[in-house]
């Protein structure tokens, strides 16, 4: 889940706006940190706002069907054990929505309706060193006192500006990637002239997204209602998810 964990935290990372729209800033760890600080704030339970809400376009993603080209997710983030990803899938809209230790999605329709029985052919799961028997919370990997400090965890390139565009390359440090299994990863972020992340690419050794950030606001807190499950959901439990996550990160990591 560590993996999982990283993944939804580096795609948050990316919708985080600057505080106010300023001149260029010549040091790409500056505009990262003005970037990334809103955004991790949502994480502190320290801060006003413990909410977010973005809607992505789709634009890439691997063995993404040609229809779903454009297709619209709206994310929304309610740390520290609440998300929910809804978008089209098959002329319906699906909704896949975490609330604490248990994962539910909705409509229940082919290929969901299977979710609960255990993926084929996996193996059972084996017990991992810091492994919870829950889902576990999202969290940052500094204290919330820190969080200014967060950019000194990341390695940022400034790929330059194109056509008033600005993009930079994003990867966790060395020792720290090694430690989470994610050397391979990276993460691109497209500025706008205002300095606000318009699109997307995050690419793995088997695995690649890219994105174009339509909407982003915050909140103090999301309706209760978001995260209540319909009457036609399916129900995962938190082992059922570890077998699914286990299996997803395998093929995510090229293993």
């Amino acid at each position: 889940m560590k993996k999982l964990s990283l993944l939804l935290l580096a795609t948050g990372f990316a919708f985080a706006p600057l505080t106010r729209a300023q001149q260029p800033v010549a040091n790409p760890y500056d505009l990262l940190s003005r970037t990334l600080v809103p955004i991790a704030s949502v994480f502190s339970p320290e801060a006003k706002q413990h909410a977010l809400s973005t809607t992505l376009v789709l634009e890439e993603m691997t063995d993404l069907p040609p229809e779903l080209v454009g297709a619209r997710l709206e994310l929304l983030l309610q740390p520290p054990d609440r998300a929910l990803l809804r978008g089209l899938y098959n002329g319906k809209i699906v909704t896949l929505c975490r609330a604490g230790d248990a994962v539910w999605i909705a409509p229940k329709m082919p290929p969901f309706d299977t979710l609960a029985l255990p993926p084929a052919n996996e193996p059972p799961l084996k017990k991992k060193k810091h492994r919870t028997e829950g889902l576990g919370q999202m969290i940052l990997p500094v204290p919330p006192q820190q969080l200014a400090l967060l950019p000194i965890l990341l390695q940022a390139k400034d790929l330059g500006d194109e056509k008033g565009l600005r993009t930079l390359e994003v990867k966790l440090m060395a020792e720290l990637a090694r430690g989470l299994g994610v050397e391979d990863w990276s993460l691109k972020l497209t500025l706008n002239a205002a300095g606000q992340p318009v699109r997307l690419r995050l690419v793995g050794p088997a695995w690649s997204l890219s994105a174009r950030v339509e909407r982003l606001e915050y909140a103090t807190s999301l309706p209760a209602a978001t995260w209540q499950a319909p009457a036609d959901a399916v129900h995962l439990d938190p082992r059922q998810i570890q077998l699914w996550a286990d299996l997803i990160a395998r093929q995510m990591t090229g293993q």
